[in-house]
């Protein structure tokens, strides 16, 4: 697209576009988040994000390790982020944060099947606090601004599309 690299750092290279804005380009650009309802309650994780200097309300999930399968990737930070452990997950489909400046791109994973069995198995970088919120609740904070995590809406928003999941 006549991208010119500034910087190259792994598998990762910030372009200048012809107009000067900045590209992200990754080889390895995917992630997972996983949809976990136990009841009507929904499974959220909060943790710090340093680019914002404050916690968010996240669905559970993380990057994918190289050439990992999208939904064994799910169940493993389902895992790893909140103890759950689920062998049914549905997908949902793929959602692009920020296509304008990056190809990132998400994995979305429903489940119902949400059998706690341990502990986080957390990274060295990572403090994350898990919550089971009324799915009702979570609506409401996304409606009211509290919770602004794009592919956390965006997901709910599939499961409800999709049958999933209801208003009440």
């Amino acid at each position: 697209m006549g991208f010119k690299p500034l910087l190259r750092h792994r598998d990762t290279t910030v372009n200048e576009t012809k107009t000067g804005s900045l590209f992200i380009e990754e080889s390895e650009a995917a992630s997972v988040a996983v949809v976990a309802l136990r009841g009507t309650d929904l499974i959220v994780v909060e943790q710090y994000r340093h680019q914002l200097g404050k916690n968010t309300f996240e669905l559970p999930g993380g990057g994918l390790d190289a050439g990992e399968e999208p939904i064994v990737g799910a169940r493993r930070e389902l895992k790893e982020e909140t103890g759950i452990q689920a062998s049914q997950l549905i997908p949902l489909g793929t959602f692009y944060p920020q296509p304008y400046f990056t190809n990132r791109h998400s994995h979305l994973f429903f489940t119902e099947d949400t059998n706690l069995t341990g502990a986080q198995n957390l990274d060295e970088d990572e403090n994350i606090f898990v919550h089971q919120i009324p799915v009702n609740e979570v609506l409401a904070s996304i409606e009211q601004g509290h919770y602004t995590d794009g592919e956390l809406g965006y997901a709910l928003f599939l499961c409800m599309l999709k049958g999933y999941m209801k208003r009440g």
